[in-house]
């Protein structure tokens, strides 16, 4: 069935005309100007092709664990985790994975990106020992709001079991948190913005190296207020961004920059104009209402319907 348009990337099967267009990262062309979107990476994971914008019915088949609906559709699609990409997501080098190492936090050095020969994407591979900081993990609540438990294992580094390190983030994933009781102050090395105090963006410096943002103006995280990231500046998913601008980034990366994609006449929103992989951004023409993860006040700021809960256009609908 082609769905074009149904998410923000280009679905499996359907056509495309260049790589940075599909979830897979990877469109297959002959000799034409068209081909069709590849399936993901393969590889050692412990999710099964459920790559971030991927058309999904339950949180079980996406590699986050979240399946909410994409604001500009309505459909449901496998929602990106802010920060380090998680197990069997894409990635374009080890540093956008959970567990690269040289952070420093909890599973350091755990898990590496696997690419094929010659693939610019792969996945971020399971790890090997403990599940590290940020990773997917086995949530068992009866108030999660995706299912009674995520798939997921259930070993996360610090503590293993239902002990209360796996927890779910401001956007309904669940994920290790070895930090305990403490917080990440503005500048230090973060997998998502979990760890931050104030829960403040987890965003990539010029080398890719994530830290807790430092907003250039207004109010600190020690201030009570969430901060969010201006065009123009970084991040890993459109959660990041101040309503009206969006994450555009590569497939796979962590480095994207807030700000909205113009697509040329008649294509398709991952499109560019010269069919390369970085798409024009400008600051203006962004969508009124707030994205999923956004800040808000009330359910009437929130794009499609998406209620507002604790400040942030999150879905609640359990499947």
């Amino acid at each position: 069935m082609c769905r074009l348009g149904a998410s923000f990337c280009i679905q499996t099967g359907d056509v495309c005309s260049n790589s940075e267009q599909c979830c897979s990262g990877d469109c297959q062309k002959g000799a034409g100007a068209l081909g069709t979107c590849a399936a993901p990476p393969s590889g050692p994971t412990y999710c099964s092709d459920g790559v971030d914008g991927t058309v999904c019915g339950a949180c079980n088949q996406c590699c986050s664990r979240l399946c909410a609906p994409y604001a500009m559709t309505g459909i449901r699609v496998c929602q990106p985790a802010s920060g380090c990409r998680v197990n069997g997501d894409l990635c374009r080098k080890d540093g956008d994975c959970c567990g690269a190492a040289g952070t420093g936090l909890p599973g350091d050095g755990n898990v590496t990106c696997e690419k094929e020969a010659g693939k610019l994407v792969g996945i971020c591979r399971n790890p090997r020992g403990c599940n590290p900081q940020g990773n997917v993990c086995h949530y068992k609540d009866e108030d999660y709001v995706c299912n009674t438990s995520s798939a997921a294992r259930n070993n996360c580094c610090g503590a293993v079991g239902n002990s209360g390190v796996c927890q779910l983030d401001m956007l309904g994933v669940p994920r290790c948190n070895g930090l305990g009781d403490t917080c990440i102050p503005t500048g230090g090395i973060c997998s998502s913005a979990m760890d931050c105090c104030n829960q403040a963006p987890c965003v990539p410096d010029s080398n890719g190296i994530l830290h807790c943002y430092a907003s250039p103006a207004g109010p600190s995280v020690d201030a009570g207020t969430t901060p969010c990231v201006p065009t123009g500046g970084p991040c890993t998913v459109t959660a990041d961004c101040c309503v009206g601008s969006m994450c555009i980034l590569p497939v796979g990366s962590t480095q994207g920059i807030c700000g909205n994609v113009v697509p040329p006449p008649g294509g398709h929103p991952g499109a560019t104009p010269d069919g390369g992989g970085v798409p024009t951004i400008d600051g203006g023409n962004g969508p009124g209402c707030a994205l999923y993860g956004q800040t808000c006040t009330t359910a009437a700021d929130c794009c499609d319907a998406v209620p507002c809960i604790g400040g942030r256009c999150v879905d609640q609908v359990i499947f």
